[in-house]
């Protein structure tokens, strides 16, 4: 997720994690602030002794912070976490940082959900007719050699899933009669 860039106060932040949580500099704290370079610094320097290393904030060497993160670093590279952000910034109190500190808070540090999305891609009616006339060959071959419909339901599905198509299990059950059937013989 290196690449992922998250828009705050009309100003993009390269999304950045750290031992598998978002992190953010001071430089993109005092960017998106719209306060001078080093402010951020400065305040986490006056205050350090109630920051938390490992909790509020982690620190990378040069050399990590140019491997890690693509950045030239010559004195090393804070990582500020959600939570020492929000203490961090507890000192910048005008309208735009009650503005930003939401924004950072919902749209940065909240990982957003990553949903899983099926896509049905439209089938060619070359592949559909296919898949219907193996389906209706393998149904014929079947029942000649006494398969039970569910069987041959499943072949089927075998099939059409192979050819693109989708069908849902609920078409694909075992009929009551022959499930009274199974429970004897597994007894």
């Amino acid at each position: 997720m290196q690449n992922e860039i998250v828009e705050i106060n009309s100003k993009e932040v390269v999304v950045k994690e750290f031992r598998g949580q978002r992190v953010i500099t001071f430089k993109d704290i005092d960017r998106v602030h719209e306060r001078p370079s080093g402010t951020t610094r400065k305040r986490f320097n006056d205050n350090k002794k109630h920051f938390i290393l490992g909790e509020d904030y982690f620190v990378r060497n040069s050399d990590e912070a140019k491997e890690e993160f693509g950045v030239t670093a010559p004195n090393g590279m804070y990582l500020i976490t959600e939570q020492g952000y929000l203490m961090l910034v507890k000192s910048f109190t005008d309208d735009l940082a009650w503005t930003v500190q939401r924004q950072l808070v919902n749209n940065y540090f909240k990982q957003q959900t990553v949903h899983s999305i099926t896509y049905q891609y439209p089938v060619s009616p070359a592949a559909l007719e296919s898949a219907t006339n193996a389906g209706r060959l393998f149904e014929r071959i079947m029942k000649s050699e006494g398969a039970c419909p569910h069987e041959i339901a499943m072949v089927v599905k075998s099939i059409f899933n192979q050819a693109g198509i989708e069908v849902r299990e609920q078409f694909i059950k075992i009929p009551a009669y022959e499930q009274l059937a199974l429970d004897i013989i597994t007894r």
